[in-house]
């Protein structure tokens, strides 16, 4: 399977020399959807541990990522239409191969090394083909950001190196007898800025605000679930020093995603306040997941998905109402269901899975969090339910304030083009029906 994968994306950078760049266009996006749809029709004959080589392979946390990657990117190529489409097309596509190996990947170092190459890939992104003045700035504060927590996991790689302690009995001893809880966070801080965790986040708000549109799509649906991926590798090497600080971690990310729920409510940015509502998500999915029973977490891995399909989707639509209006605030793009009614359904459809009403992906994922929060302590139920409250108002908030009220009438909106309605149903579909087999996760 993944050799065809990787025949297909060598062929698509040999098509570069003799065909237009629409129809290469297509032919990808085309190519990326059948693998992942392939993906998802053999998913049964491959849910075991799949090794490829000595330092690739599919583990079933890695298969599910893998299949949204290829159906992010997919419809991501299927509207770009930035001026360098060649130039942009092969930045995506290298961007591609780097998820693919870094979802691959066995070995600690190769690991490392797809994780920060995926920065780098955004980092260029976000300088050529962001709109805004300060995506310079914004770019370089994302960069040093994390390259700076990146640092100490390094070290322990290059310790690691040093000693020759590549098996994991030995790497477990290693971080038992010599790692104490100061290094061990700072060392976490490379997954934990990338998740990102609550107080970690401020790098986030100014690449969004900055990146282009299918840079928004790819940071919020693939490059964050990097990092709680990351971080569910490194459970099973720091098993015990997650267990003993544990308790904080949880308190701090749950805290963290009531506060940005309340922050949500003081937005007038729509990008501003769906880049919010990614943190306050991704911090109850790694609530759920260090309580390190099994439904917490298959609930923050559905997350994972629901997350990346809503998300993505919600970028989406306020790129298609900030090219009509020239603004992303919502007092400016006021009443629209006057002006696009069938957009206005989509936003409706969206903004109702980003608070996890039924039935979509995203209430099945929360419904496991809240039992896995359960079952680690009663006194959860407290929290999860200021959560469950405050992630209905925003989106509410979001939806009413955009689709309702005062039309503004020198404003000439038209409706959608076809391919924005092709692209948004291509994100809901999936996250709405996928609950009716769970047994992918």
């Amino acid at each position: 399977m993944m050799t065809e994968v990787f025949f297909l994306i060598f062929m698509l950078f040999i098509m570069f020399i003799n065909f237009e760049v629409k129809l290469i266009k297509i032919f990808i996006s085309w190519v990326l959807m059948l693998i992942s749809i392939k993906m998802i029709l053999s998913y049964y004959f491959m849910i075991n541990f799949m090794k490829i080589s000595l330092s690739l392979g599919v583990s079933i946390y890695s298969y599910m990522m893998l299949m949204l990657v290829f159906w992010i990117f997919s419809m991501i190529i299927l509207f770009c239409n930035e001026e360098s489409n060649l130039l942009c097309l092969k930045m995506l596509l290298i961007l591609l191969i780097n998820l693919i190996m870094f979802f691959l990947s066995l070995q600690l170092l190769l690991f490392y090394f797809m994780f920060e190459v995926s920065l780098v890939m955004i980092f260029f992104i976000i300088i050529k083909w962001g709109k805004g003045k300060k995506r310079v700035e914004a770019a370089y504060y994302m960069m040093f950001y994390t390259l700076f927590f990146s640092l100490p996991f390094l070290i322990f790689l290059f310790l690691i190196i040093y000693s020759s302690m590549l098996d994991l009995i030995m790497l477990m001893e290693l971080v038992y007898f010599w790692m104490n809880n100061y290094f061990f966070i700072f060392m976490m801080g490379t997954f934990f800025v990338k998740i990102p965790m609550y107080m970690f986040h401020g790098w986030l708000l100014k690449a969004h605000v900055e990146a282009p549109v299918f840079g928004s799509m790819i940071l919020a649906s693939i490059l964050l679930k990097l990092g709680t991926y990351g971080m569910l590798q490194m459970i099973i090497i720091f098993m015990p020093l997650f267990m003993k600080l544990k308790f904080y971690l949880i308190m701090f990310s749950l805290m963290g995603s009531i506060v940005l729920s309340g922050v949500c409510l003081r937005q007038m940015d729509m990008k501003i306040l769906v880049a919010y509502s990614s943190v306050v998500h991704m911090g109850v999915l790694v609530s759920g997941m260090l309580t390190f029973f099994k439904v917490g977490v298959i609930g923050g891995y559905i997350i994972m998905v629901a997350h990346g399909l809503c998300s993505s989707g919600l970028f989406f639509l306020v790129n298609i109402c900030y090219q009509e209006t020239n603004s992303r605030l919502m007092i400016i793009n006021k009443g629209l269901m006057n002006y696009m009614p069938k957009m206005s359904m989509m936003w409706f459809l969206f903004c109702s899975s980003n608070m996890s009403a039924p039935v979509s992906l995203n209430l099945v994922g929360e419904i496991l969090l809240l039992i896995s929060m359960m079952m680690w302590s009663e006194y959860m139920m407290i929290l999860m339910f200021f959560f469950c409250f405050l992630g209905v108002i925003y989106s509410l908030y979001l939806f009413c304030y955009l689709q309702h009220g005062e039309m503004n009438y020198y404003l000439k909106i038209k409706s959608g083009k076809m391919v924005d309605y092709i692209v948004l149903m291509l994100h809901w579909v999936p996250l709405n029906l996928m609950f009716l087999n769970l047994l992918f996760f």
